[in-house]
């Protein structure tokens, strides 16, 4: 049994997810030869809200005397339910979408947060007053702000996307769904919150060419156990070996990809992979 020990220096730049290990010399492979993993360090560092997913915009229709609407970008990253929280009240004050109230607190219209009795997400709006009943609260409004109390309560409505939507467990559309609702509205997500899209790595090897399995040339399934940071490792007991397709190579290529198979943007590129080869007079 030979070994390969890909690393970051096998990374090819720009790729996002491609490690290729050049061989010192062409070598052929027969038809007993096979590959495994005999060890592999990754970092978990894939984001769950990108623009190539689609999953990154959320949009706010505040329903003042003339209602408009905002469309927010969130930067790629790795959100949880507080964090996409905190950014959506980040735009309103940027946008001057908010009051303060007398102790000198922001106070906001709309939010996101986690009801964890429910093992949901939540969307609650509340309502804009009219300026007597503002003035009645104690609110001020923001220096700059250009829009003026609605003649009649009126809750601003979030609108989110499909793609967004499977992050929190909301479908596509706009909470509340009209722009006449003037009493605080409360949404409990209809599915299971999906915050971490990827659940595992998979790997594919250009040696390979399997007629079981689609793509043909998947290699190794490794499991994220830890969060957006922690260092995976597996060591297999046993070493689960791969035929390799029969023919000269120059090269091996391997590629990460969620269990989707969509190609993963890794943000950390350190990785210690070592694979195992046995050829055709080998035992394991």
């Amino acid at each position: 049994m030979r070994t390969i020990i890909l690393n970051s220096s096998n990374y090819v730049a720009g790729s996002g997810n491609k490690y290729t290990y050049v061989l010192p010399n062409s070598t052929k492979f027969d038809e007993k030869a096979k590959i495994g993993v005999a060890s592999i360090a990754v970092y978990n560092s894939t984001f769950n809200v990108t623009s190539a997913r689609g999953n990154n915009t959320i949009s706010l229709v505040w329903n003042a005397a003339t209602p408009q609407t905002y469309t927010f970008t969130i930067p790629d990253g790795y959100y949880s339910l507080n964090d996409l929280n905190y950014f959506i009240q980040q735009q309103c004050i940027l946008n001057n979408l908010y009051v303060t109230n007398s102790s000198s607190q922001n106070v906001y219209f709309v939010e996101i947060v986690a009801n964890n009795s429910r093992y949901a997400a939540q969307i609650n709006t509340y309502f804009l007053p009219t300026a007597a009943t503002a003035t009645s609260l104690g609110y001020t409004k923001p220096s700059g702000a250009s829009w003026s109390y609605p003649a009649t309560a009126a809750c601003p409505q979030i609108t989110i996307t499909a793609a967004f939507g499977l992050l929190i467990g909301f479908g596509a559309g706009s909470y509340p769904s009209t722009a006449t609702v003037s009493t605080n509205q409360n949404f409990v997500s209809t599915s299971t919150p999906n915050i971490n899209p990827i659940d595992s790595y998979i790997l594919t090897c250009s040696l390979l060419n399997s007629p079981y399995s689609i793509p043909s040339d998947v290699f190794f399934s490794l499991p994220l156990n830890g969060g957006l940071g922690s260092l995976i490792t597996v060591n297999p007991s046993q070493i689960v070996f791969n035929s390799i397709a029969p023919n000269y190579y120059k090269e091996i290529t391997i590629r990460l990809f969620d269990q989707l198979f969509n190609p993963l943007p890794l943000q950390d590129k350190e990785l210690v992979l070592t694979l195992a080869i046995l050829e055709g007079n080998e035992d394991k």
